[in-house]
């Protein structure tokens, strides 16, 4: 009988451990917007993450001219792809996609972009008017596409009921909030993960000082009103697999040491979730 009850313990923490290591940790690199892209995945490689969402805007770097977008040639795009793959380090998300990037020109080029370098999400925030589009073109391009949400009142998602009401009937669009705008924008943020269950494909994790502010600054991780172990738990009882993306807009000149403590804090609060078993 006690032989029964210690794997059944066994098998139920390898369970735990398993429903985690779905979970892919990221570093949304606006983090390092200061910096280039190829400085963001040496800063990356550095902190032992693997992965990363990548705005539009970010200057490549090196010796290679040009932003990480549609832009780059094939040449530039093959010499990324080489140099990632030599790193071990893989791109899960082109964005945040928004008015201020996108326009009926060159939306398509965006997926086009996205599908050869092998991402499999864009995380965006389309005008109302466009969402079939970014519907019709995802199913075309097999990738993916994740509402964002920033600060209100100039983002069309910044309330949960905006992004469910914006996902209804486009299978190819799902969720990918910013906890940390949640709390800005005063949103209760483990209610609003709960109407958006089933469809969260990504966050930004991040922490921020005060609730519905929305001029509040990011904190190290555990530092603010975000609740982060309460997201975590919350990601865990809906059997969440996707991308956790780690951002913080503080210290952004020299924010090295404050990410090495905010990925700590992620692992320790990852380990506690695991060991409760709840």
């Amino acid at each position: 009988m006690r032989k029964q009850v210690l794997i059944f313990y066994f098998l139920l923490s390898t369970f735990c451990v398993t429903a985690q290591n779905n979970w892919q940790l990221s570093i949304q690199t606006w983090t390092f917007h200061k910096y280039s892209f190829l400085e963001s995945v040496e800063k990356a490689d550095s902190l032992g993450v693997k992965y990363l969402e990548v705005y539009p805007g970010q200057k490549v770097g090196g010796e290679m001219p040009g932003v990480f977008s549609y832009t780059l040639d094939s040449d530039a795009r093959d010499k990324l792809k080489q140099y990632l793959a030599y790193k071990k380090i893989k791109v899960l998300a082109l964005g945040v996609i928004d008015k201020y990037y996108y326009n009926k020109d060159n939306l398509e080029k965006f997926f086009e972009f996205a599908k050869y370098m092998g991402i499999p999400f864009i995380t965006a925030e389309p005008e109302w008017e466009d969402l079939n589009e970014f519907n019709r073109l995802a199913k075309k391009y097999k990738v993916k596409v994740a509402l964002h949400c920033h600060p209100k009142p100039s983002s069309h998602y910044w309330h949960p009921d905006s992004t469910v009401a914006a996902m209804k009937g486009r299978q190819q669009i799902g969720a990918w909030p910013d906890i940390g705008h949640w709390a800005r924008n005063g949103v209760n943020i483990q209610a609003a993960m709960k109407k958006l269950e089933g469809k969260i494909w990504g966050l930004h994790f991040k922490d921020v000082a005060a609730f519905d502010n929305v001029n509040t600054e990011d904190v190290l991780f555990g530092k603010g009103v975000c609740n982060l172990p309460a997201v975590l738990k919350e990601l865990k009882r809906q059997k969440f697999k996707g991308v956790v993306s780690m951002e913080y807009e503080a210290n952004e000149n020299n924010n090295m040491e404050d990410m090495k403590k905010n990925k700590l804090f992620y692992e320790s609060a990852i380990r506690k979730l695991q060991s409760t078993n709840q």
